[in-house]
Formats: C-alpha cells, sequence, structure tokens
C-alpha cells in the first residue's frame, strides 16, 4: 500500500495506491467547529446533495446515470466528532480496468457535479427534493426518539448542558422546522468555502491520472486557518441522577462517566482498555459477567468511548423492577476497575483491540479513517498503535480509574406509571 498526500489550495490530497481491493473509494471529507444551531441543517444538507444535482434532478435520472458507470454508488453521513462535525461524501465505481478506461473520469466528474453542481434555481434549492428529504429527517429523528434504548442515550447526554457532547448529530424536530430551500442553500455556500476539505483516493489505479480530473473538477479554492479541534474537554461534576416515565415493558439506563484530565497517552490507549474490559469488548466483560450472567438482569449491557468527548457511556435494558439493582451493580464494577482487573481480562482486552487493528487494511472505509485521523494527529500509525497497545500495564489502567467519576445516571423507567 503506497500513501502520496498533496496540498492543493482549498483542500488537502490523499492518494493511497492499493491492489487488494476490486472498487475504487473517493471520500471528500467536510470539517469544521460544531455550531448547535446547524446540526439539523448539516444532516439535511448532505443529504439533500446525494440525492440528484441540476444535471440529474430527480433520483431516478441520476440512479440510471450510475448504472450507466457500472453500478457506482454515491452517498454521504454526517456525524459529530468531539466539537466538530466530520461529513462525508463519497463515490464507489468498479475499477476501470474491469470496465473501461474512461469510467475514472466519467466518475470523477459525476461525484464533483453532484458537490459543486446541486439542485439549485434562484439560491433556492428545488422544492420537491427539499420536502422529500425533510420528510426523511423527521422519520430519522422521530425513530430515536421513539425508541427506548436511543431515547435513554439521548436525554442522558442532553443533560450535560451547553456543550458539543450533549446534541445529537441528527438535530432536532424543532430546528428541522425553521430549515428552508434557501437558507440551506446560504448554509452550503458556506460548508463549501469554509470548511477544511480533504480529498481521500483509493484503489489500484493510476493516481497521476486521478490527481489531474480531481484538481479539474474539485473547485475548492478558500484556503482556510481557523482552528478546529476535535477534543472538547467536559468539566468534572458531581453525580446527577434523574428518573423519567416511559410506556415500556422495560427501564432503559444509561450512564455517563467522564473521563478527567487525561495525559495524552492515557487518551489514545489505556482509557479504550479501561472501556474494553468494562463493557466495550467481546461477551466477558465486568459488566456483562455482573449484570447478565450472575444477575440475569439484562440481555445486553455495553460501555461505549468516546475518546474526543472525554466520556464513557453505559447503557443498558432491565426489568422494570430492577432499576436500583442494576445501578448498584454497575457501579460496583466501576470501582473494580479501580483494583480488580485480571491478567486475563487485560489480555483479552489487548488482542481484542490488536485483532480489529489488523482487519483494518481489509475494509475501504477503515484505511480512510485511520490515514485521516493520523493526519490530524490523533492516531499514531497502526504499528505504533499495536506496540503500544501490547505495552498497557494493569498499573497504567488503575491509573486511569482514578481520573474516572460519574456525572450522568439516567432511567428511562418502564412498568405501569398509572395514576391511582
Amino acid at each position: 500500500m503506497e500513501y502520496r498526500k498533496k496540498y492543493y489550495p482549498g483542500y488537502n490530497l490523499h492518494l493511497i495506491k492499493t491492489d487488494k481491493f476490486k472498487m475504487c473509494h473517493i471520500d471528500v471529507i467536510f470539517r469544521n467547529n460544531v455550531n448547535v444551531n446547524d446540526l439539523t441543517k448539516r444532516q439535511f444538507l448532505i443529504r439533500m446533495l446525494c440525492e440528484n444535482s441540476y444535471n440529474y434532478p430527480s433520483r431516478r435520472k441520476l440512479l440510471l446515470k450510475l448504472e450507466d458507470l457500472y453500478g457506482a454508488s454515491i452517498y454521504g453521513n454526517s456525524s459529530k466528532v468531539g466539537s466538530a462535525y466530520i461529513s462525508n461524501i463519497s463515490i464507489d465505481y468498479l475499477n476501470p480496468q474491469y470496465t473501461e478506461k474512461s469510467m475514472t473520469k466519467e466518475s470523477i466528474k459525476l461525484f464533483f457535479d453532484i458537490i459543486f453542481n446541486p439542485n439549485v434555481s434562484v439560491r433556492e434549492f428545488d422544492s420537491k427534493t427539499f420536502n422529500l428529504i425533510k420528510e426523511r429527517l423527521r422519520d430519522s429523528i422521530n425513530s430515536a426518539i421513539e425508541n427506548p434504548k436511543r431515547l435513554s442515550v439521548l436525554n442522558a447526554i442532553g443533560k450535560l448542558k451547553d456543550t458539543p457532547s450533549a446534541y445529537s448529530s441528527l438535530g432536532t424536530i424543532s430546528s428541522l422546522e425553521d430549515i428552508t430551500p434557501e437558507n440551506l442553500y446560504s448554509y452550503y455556500e458556506d460548508m463549501i468555502k469554509n470548511d477544511y476539505v480533504d480529498i481521500f483516493v483509493i484503489g489500484d489505479i493510476n493516481m497521476d491520472e486521478v490527481e489531474k480530473y480531481i484538481s479539474e473538477y474539485a473547485k475548492f479554492k478558500t484556503i482556510k486557518n481557523h482552528e478546529v479541534n476535535l477534543y472538547f474537554k467536559n468539566k468534572k461534576v458531581k453525580e446527577q441522577n434523574y428518573t423519567e416515565n416511559f410506556s415500556a415493558a422495560q427501564s432503559n439506563i444509561s450512564i455517563i462517566l467522564n473521563l478527567n484530565n487525561l495525559t495524552d497517552y492515557e487518551k489514545k490507549y489505556v482509557a479504550n482498555l479501561y472501556n474494553m474490559i468494562l463493557g466495550g469488548g467481546a461477551l466477558q466483560t465486568k459488566l456483562y459477567k455482573k449484570l447478565r450472567e450472575e444477575n440475569s438482569l439484562c440481555y445486553s449491557v455495553n460501555s461505549v468511548y468516546q475518546k474526543y468527548d472525554g466520556l464513557i457511556l453505559i447503557t443498558t435494558g432491565v426489568d422494570a423492577n430492577s432499576n436500583d439493582k442494576a445501578i448498584k451493580l454497575i457501579k460496583s464494577c466501576i470501582k473494580d476497575m479501580a483494583k480488580n482487573i485480571s491478567d486475563d481480562e487485560i489480555n483479552d482486552a489487548k488482542e481484542f483491540v490488536i485483532t480489529s487493528l489488523n482487519y483494518v487494511k481489509d475494509d475501504l472505509g477503515r484505511i480512510i479513517d485511520n490515514y485521516y485521523f493520523e493526519d490530524l494527529h490523533t492516531l499514531d500509525d497502526l504499528e505504533t498503535r499495536i506496540k503500544t497497545y501490547k505495552n498497557v500495564t494493569k498499573e497504567d489502567i488503575y491509573n486511569v480509574a482514578k481520573k474516572i467519576s460519574i456525572s450522568v445516571v439516567y432511567t428511562l423507567a418502564g412498568g405501569n406509571h398509572e395514576e391511582n
């Protein structure tokens, strides 16, 4: 695998040459600081751009063009990573050696036409497409808040209040209602002009040819010099407990842990292993053994390390009569992490993480993610990471455990809540 980075006015171009895949993949990644008022707008815009374009003004026409390109596909995603947006628009197309030599140019031309020539008239997005995407996004937001597990998580992080960590990347229904075809187009112009842009190309293709076509069609011109920092430091707070009722058979519990004043080494390595042992690894985690195997309280219990927010999020669903017992057992597992980790637990966690890292080079998306975050200096290269994980000690994890505190315990309580 060969990697090159080239600097252009307005964007960085990353070229990854590999013969491991039959597909070629191009990612345009937009990055900027989160503005909580624009979270819904960002999600809306990425979906809007991938639906059609001025030259292909319906989804059907765009799909027919993609079929002409031997089944190419265009899609997008927008996420909130710490205190930043990271939004992707991507194209996959079959390596031209299996189709026609012209496919690289035609695919790149269509791809950037989608980005730079959206379905717009008189500075407004096409109303028919706009209304379609609006209803889809409404359904996505409603689906999240109607699902008890996801609602529990959303309500728990919402208690962090007025921080980037407190908001869903989907946005809200209320902010969705404020979006118009006109202000969405203004936001599009702002994103194209002011976001940092990285373009990744991966595949077994002539990279000099690819670079030539991208420099022709990628019309990002503005040089940016403002700071975009992914990491957000959530302040240590006194534990807050909340219970809200919900019409469901089960209760859903979400607990947020703050990771306070971690070193760079602890953020990158130790906290991840801590989380794997606690509840983020394979079946035999402390939370799984305590809640499911020993007490049969739940079907599943998980923890997720949110590195850029400095948080760990624990989630589980339990019988409505077991809320207090489940929370007590979760807290006992957290205490165990500061003094009672076995050699098997730490070795299993290391094996789980290293096995995952060894699979990185087998997936197009993960390869790009790794190069991207290495370029942002929030990840070390793969070889360094594997070596460093092997050398993490039990004492390292105990030291991280001392820096962890519970900030939110949120219960979305199921059961019968009828008034007497």
